[in-house]
């Protein structure tokens, strides 16, 4: 139970694929935090084709360092995309909550999560020792964050 949400995700290729029309003509920054995200997505891609799903080697797959980069930069987010995110954007309805917030939280919040899950394998020494139900909710979570922004900047 603690996989089915993301077996029943049939666009993530079609995510993919829109995020990398989008690094073509863009500045550095721009196009290392999109092909970030787009790793990110294609993480969970691949994880979706095994039976069981390894919590440990996901999060290993994930990355955040050119989040932070640019966070430690005080790269404009808004130079990926401006405004906030609108109804349209949030085609879930789990990320109706998201509804006015900005690219610029968007990452904050992906790159806080990852943190997040990197502190909880330190300390239990894996996520598979904590309660399965809880881990599967955070990188649905996760998962369905990235894909708001990537809604929301294509």
């Amino acid at each position: 139970m603690a996989w089915e949400w993301l077996s029943s995700i049939k666009n993530i290729a079609e995510i993919v694929a829109s995020l990398g029309n989008l690094t073509k003509n863009n500045r550095a920054t721009k196009d290392l935090l999109i092909r970030e995200l787009t790793l990110n997505i294609k993480a969970f891609e691949t994880a979706q084709n095994q039976k069981k799903i390894n919590y440990d080697k996901l999060l290993a797959l994930l990355k955040n360092e050119r989040i932070q980069k640019a966070r430690e930069a005080r790269f404009l987010f808004s130079t990926i995309k401006s405004g906030e995110v609108e109804a349209k954007h949030a085609t879930d309805s789990r990320n109706q909550k998201h509804i006015g917030k900005n690219c610029e939280w968007l990452f904050k919040s992906i790159d806080e999560k990852i943190d997040d899950l990197r502190n909880q394998k330190e300390y239990h020494g894996s996520l598979e020792n904590i309660d399965k139900s809880s881990i599967a909710r955070q990188f649905s979570n996760l998962f369905y964050k990235m894909k708001l922004l990537a809604e929301f900047i294509r």
